[in-house]
């Protein structure tokens, strides 16, 4: 499963629009005639929420009009997310998020305030950072080679820091103790400052962190990155190996963004958005800060989105059932 999503990726970046983005009659819509809100569920600063103002900054100046980017956070993304699947589904409320509300939280959360199902229409795809496997000075090994054969040697020694339950980074250890047949202890903390406090000081010993968190931090405070979770190397970082170099290539992760309307949205006006996002994401401008962040490009249309959410979904579930996690 893991070979395929990424292929489908690269074929996405490589070949462009004229392979995931079909004309359409939207493109002759007044879409949009007045102010577009864009609901982020959750705090201001983080990655999601720099990319999608990075994008839909440039997207108001293309539009003509007030794009507002809302911060609405908690529970998850769930709060925010409720928001945009109760609006109207007319193209002027959109929800930009990472993974967890549309991939995640259905198999975390025993009631989710809306039908995950059908409170959203995807839009597309807006890139994604890979996940990265950083430890701190409490880890001696060189490889990740290493470093597994010894977890293996003494299960339950070793633990990992997560921002929080059902994250990527959470559920990427995960993934790694399955994969790898560790028993890693997951340390859960509420948000990325105070878990990246305690890699550096010791109490903890790795964490999982996307690429946007890890090019300023990694090579210093003795932070080291033992491997990426993609296929191929990243370019924001070369000189670091993938699992499946060191024999596991099924730990693919990465935290990736996306917009989607709500349920019943019309495609053409969300082929238009996807098409005007693809528009900005070639922008040389954007592209040149979204790169400094560490992020791949991936713009998409509709159905591709819808494509990547089931994908996703698959392979998160699985994880979640397998390590038998639940939110409170």
């Amino acid at each position: 499963m893991g070979t395929t999503r990424f292929l489908w990726l690269f074929v996405t970046i490589v070949l462009g629009p004229s392979v995931v983005l079909p004309c359409s009659a939207s493109a002759q819509d007044d879409y949009p005639s007045r102010q577009v809100r864009v609901v982020v569920p959750f705090l201001a600063g983080g990655a999601v929420d720099v990319v999608t103002r990075i994008v839909f900054n440039r997207l108001s100046e293309r539009w003509n009009q007030t794009v507002i980017v809302e911060n609405k956070a908690g529970a998850g993304g769930n709060i925010g997310a409720d928001v945009v699947a109760k609006s109207e589904p007319d193209g002027y409320t959109l929800l930009s998020t990472p993974p967890s509300v549309l991939a995640i939280n259905q198999y975390l959360y025993e009631k989710l305030p809306f039908n995950p199902e059908e409170a959203f229409s995807p839009v597309c795809l807006l890139g994604l950072l890979p996940n990265v496997l950083v430890v701190g000075p409490s880890v001696k090994a060189e490889t990740l080679t290493e470093w597994v054969e010894e977890a293996r040697r003494q299960p339950g020694r070793f633990s990992y820091a997560s921002q929080g339950l059902g994250t990527t980074g959470h559920l990427t250890g995960e993934m790694l103790n399955g994969e790898a047949g560790l028993a890693l202890r997951h340390i859960p903390y509420r948000g990325f400052p105070p878990a990246l406090t305690d890699v550096i000081t010791g109490q903890v010993d790795a964490m999982f962190m996307d690429t946007g968190n890890a090019l300023p931090r990694v090579g210093k405070d003795g932070l080291r990155a033992l491997a990426v979770a993609t296929q191929g190397r990243v370019r924001s970082l070369p000189d670091v190996p993938t699992f499946e170099e060191s024999g596991l290539p099924a730990v693919l992760s990465s935290t990736w963004f996306s917009v989607v309307a709500p349920g019943k949205t019309s495609p053409r006006i969300r082929e238009k958005i996807s098409h005007e996002i693809h528009e900005v994401l070639r922008s040389s401008e954007v592209r040149t800060r979204l790169e400094a962040l560490g992020v791949e490009f991936v713009a998409s249309s509709p159905k591709h989105l819808e494509s990547w959410i089931t994908s996703e979904k698959r392979l998160w579930s699985a994880v979640i059932r397998r390590s038998k996690i639940k939110a409170n």
